[in-house]
């Protein structure tokens, strides 16, 4: 897996935290009297019966002594959201203002890849649109933060639900100086900083900003005190909320949390909820990616983002050795008056080489310490903090994320200041190193304090990190867009190591994005979130993926695509949706779709439509297979259509999948319906979907070769040191065990075996046995009372609801007792009998037999049994 310096943005890790849950409560509860005989304390009241009514608290208490309470609505687990190490140094520093200061340099390129330098230059800054933040908290005392807070300020209101060590408070006061709350500072700017130590601005600096703390110094919130935020966010009147967090992988059942509810309450309420779609993919070409989301990005109604990579890395800085020049990327340039020695270590992830270094070392603050960054040994996994200069040499490689230029965020490695080296120049001043003697007769020298920004390979594609979607099982497309997050500069707290710093995550393209929101927002202050996304949406520019340029990035990493702000403003024609899911309609017909067009202008205009496929995914993959390749689906369109000026117009087409699909591989397929006017401008609508009928796929696996037969069932013997299989009747002694495998290929919602007498007329879909072998029976000395489909049946063996996995479904059994619809289980006795295995279909009923896939396997004779 590829780690890089300055992925910082999402919490990765999570867990329940003991004892802890979220009551929602009827409002006219008297939990407190209730209650009065448990032993807890209360972390967070919810007092608005708009967005949510409830209490989280903590103590001695399970969640069935809560359920029990009358007034008490659900009850959920409060969860430990962490950060990356990145934010955990949690010193409270000062500003150094002697730190050498930068000149020249133009920083402009993640603005100029969303057009919001244009917008910019029109005025269109975001005024009027407040957002709120839920983060670390902010350092509001930075120049280019207005230097202030409060009213009047571009900082302009927010709340403290957490002190730096953790403990949990009520403040109106957001500040974060701790270098370990500077994640909050760093997602600010990007929405709102203006010119300061470096000529760099945010994407709506004109927007108020409302900051909302909800993690502390080390990089921890509970999951009540995030929604206590959302609920402040609400009722302070926020345009939109940015979230660059997460909380876990999304569940495969139905549970909500309750955190979902708020998010849907502020949706409701006209308040967008951006969310960052996670740092979890692995950044291979050749490892499974999909579905690393994380909730609450995966909420239907949350807007979620993925990250595209700046197409500059934005400061890099020369030294001089006797040779010629070194570059280097640093967020400020060293500062070495005669010069600095260099010492290189090999393996920069073992202590001893540092501990070796440190002592050979004779003046360790005029030496730079030098090792090779590699993907088993990145940048932030090497080096002590006690070493003041650190430089990364990076190596030679053919993944273009690990070529570029690097930095972890200011404090990572306490007061080190960090350098890094592209392969190139690590190569050369390893070779200028070795030819005048090495360590004490090598200097650096860095006179020059002007940076450039250098082109990156990954520049304006999906960042490494950039979670995939989609949705289980809805298919809903997560990201839905992407923004710039990829190395991006931005405000940092105020420090001895300057007050900014250059970060990657979608924690970065969540601001971004939320920005964006704001400068459409304050074009269209009546647009509902669903119209601005849709301007987003269809406005963006699709990308192609990072290795293989031919073709599109599948929809699932990149969403819509690379905003554009601009066009998103300007554009004379409104799409919706703006987003398709491709899959089945009544049971029956597959990738039927439409969009409404319409002609805001005042001129007519014809349309015409076109396709574009992107990346397809499977979810299990072979063995050397790229988890995107080039197989496209095809869409029929009707002719091209004139639509009068302030009119619209429904297109109806459809999208047939591709030749070639594995179903039981879980793959995932999508691509980009074109639409082109007659003035020019095109627009995209994305869609995704499973490449195949969910509803009339096979969800038996069904096996009739050299290498076995499946589904199968088997006995064993007494000692258990042999196995008996059978496809006309099988012998079964219980108490010995027997057993059965009847894999499934797909999700399903209902899996189970029912026990049915051997002479049941029940048709399948499959049959594990010859029918043409006639056999006499031996009736049970029970009657069956339960019924399958109107058929008489003993009960059940299996019945497994929720989600199910497809896989093997393994039974195992050493008695003959079966579960009755009540729950009960009773011995059927010896007998012969029938397994008959059903797994629902997608969209399919419980009660209907044809919307399940059925298999009925052979006789299965229990003998030897007392009943």
């Amino acid at each position: 897996m590829l780690s890089l310096c300055t992925l910082l943005a999402l919490a990765t890790t999570t867990s329940a935290l003991f004892n802890a849950f979220i009551l929602q409560l009827s409002e006219d509860h008297e939990f407190h009297k209730q209650a009065s005989h448990l032993s807890y304390s209360v972390r967070h009241e919810y007092r608005n019966p708009d967005v949510f009514f409830g209490l989280s608290i903590r103590g001695n208490i399970t969640k069935a002594q809560l359920q029990e309470i009358p007034g008490v609505i659900s009850v959920s687990s409060v969860y430990n959201v962490t950060l990356p190490a990145q934010n955990l140094h949690a010193s409270t520093l000062s500003y150094n203002p002697e730190l050498s200061v930068p000149r020249n340099g133009v920083l402009s390129s993640s603005l100029e890849m969303s057009s919001v330098d244009k917008l910019h230059q029109l005025g269109i800054k975001g005024k009027g649109i407040k957002i709120g933040v839920i983060d670390t908290g902010i350092d509001y005392r930075h120049p280019a933060l207005g230097s202030g807070f409060g009213p009047g300020h571009k900082v302009a209101g927010g709340y403290s639900f957490v002190l730096d060590n953790g403990t949990l408070d009520s403040s109106p006061d957001p500040l974060a100086t701790c270098y370990g709350g500077g994640h909050g500072t760093h997602v600010s700017g990007i929405i709102g900083m203006e010119p300061s130590t470096f000529d760099i601005t945010g994407v709506a600096p004109e927007s108020s900003i409302f900051m909302y703390r909800v993690f502390d110094c080390s990089g921890h919130a509970g999951s009540d005190t995030i929604m206590a935020a959302m609920i402040k966010a609400y009722e302070d009147g926020v345009d939109v909320v940015s979230m660059s967090l997460g909380i876990g992988p999304a569940s495969f059942g139905d549970a909500v949390d309750p955190l979902a509810t708020v998010t849907r309450m502020l949706t409701d309420h006209g308040i967008a909820v951006i969310v960052a779609q996670a740092n979890d993919a692995n950044g291979s070409s050749s490892t499974p990616e999909l579905y690393t989301e994380e909730w609450p990005s995966t909420e239907p109604t949350a807007i979620s983002v993925g990250a595209i990579s700046n197409t500059h890395f934005p400061l890099v800085y020369s030294a001089t050795d006797n040779f010629g020049t070194i570059k280097y990327a640093s967020v400020y340039p060293l500062d070495f008056p005669n010069g600095a020695d260099v010492y290189i270590i090999d393996q920069g992830c073992d202590p001893n080489a540092w501990s070796d270094a440190l002592a050979a070392i004779g003046n360790v603050n005029e030496t730079i310490v030098a090792f090779k960054a590699t993907d088993g040994c990145p940048a932030t996994s090497a080096g002590p903090a006690n070493v003041p200069h650190i430089m990364a040499l990076n190596s030679d490689t053919s993944n273009p994320y690990l070529s570029e230029y690097d930095t972890p965020s200011q404090g990572f490695f306490g007061t080190t200041q960090f350098i890094n080296l592209n392969s190139l120049d690590g190569d050369t001043l390893q070779k200028n190193f070795a030819a005048v003697g090495g360590y004490s007769k090598y200097k650096l020298f860095f006179h020059d304090k002007d940076f450039t920004s250098v082109p990156q390979r990954s520049g304006g594609m999906v960042d490494y990190y950039s979670s995939f979607g989609p949705t289980w099982h809805q298919y809903d497309l997560k990201p839905q867009i992407s923004a710039p997050g990829g190395h991006v500069l931005s405000t940092w707290p105020l420090g001895p190591l300057g007050g900014y710093a250059i970060l990657s995550g979608t924690s970065m393209a969540t601001p971004y994005l939320a920005g964006c929101y704001a400068l459409v927002k304050s074009q269209f202050p009546a647009a509902s979130i669903s119209e601005i996304q849709a301007r987003l949406q269809v406005n963006s520019i699709p990308v192609p993926w990072i290795f293989n340029k031919s073709m599109l990035s599948a929809t699932v990493q990149q969403g819509a695509g690379l905003v554009n702000a601009y066009d998103a403003i300007f554009a004379e024609t409104t799409i919706a949706p703006s987003q398709l899911k491709i899959t089945d309609q009544n049971k029956t017909t597959y990738g039927l779709a439409n969009i409404t067009i319409e002609n805001t202008s005042s001129k007519p205009k014809i349309y015409s439509f076109s396709h574009e496929g992107a990346g397809y995914m499977d979810y299990y993959m072979s063995h050397d297979e790229k988890n995107q390749v080039p197989l496209f689906g095809t869409a029929h369109f009707p002719s091209p259509t004139t639509i009068p000026p302030r009119s619209s117009a429904t297109i109806q087409f459809s999208i047939t999948p591709p030749q070639g699909v594995v179903p039981s591989a879980l793959p995932v397929f999508g691509g980009f319906i074109k639409i082109s006017d007659s003035n020019g401008q095109s627009f995209s609508v994305p869609y995704v979907g499973p490449p195949y009928s969910l509803f009339n796929t096979p969800y038996i696996f069904i096996q009739n070769t050299s290498d076995g037969i499946l589904p199968e069932v088997y006995a064993y013997n007494a000692d258990q040191s042999e196995v008996t299989y059978d496809l006309s009747l099988l012998d079964i002694n219980a108490t010995n065990g027997y057993g059965a495998s009847i894999p499934t290929l797909q999700w399903t919602r209902a899996f189970r075996v029912d026990v049915l007498p051997a002479n049941t007329n029940i048709t399948a879909n499959y049959y594990g046995f010859d029918a043409a072998i006639k056999l006499e029976y031996m009736p049970s000395k029970l009657s069956p009372n339960e019924k399958i489909f109107g058929f008489p049946s003993f009960g059940t063996a299996i019945n497994s609801t929720g989600y199910v996995w497809p896989g093997g479904n393994s039974a195992f059994g050493s008695d003959d007792t079966v579960t009755r619809s009540n729950g009960s289980r009773y011995s059927v006795g010896n007998g012969d009998y029938r397994w008959f295995a059903s797994v629902l279909r997608a969209g399919g009923s419980d009660s209907v037999q044809s919307d399940h896939d059925t298999w009925l396997g052979p006789v299965m004779r229990f003998n030897g049994q007392d009943i």
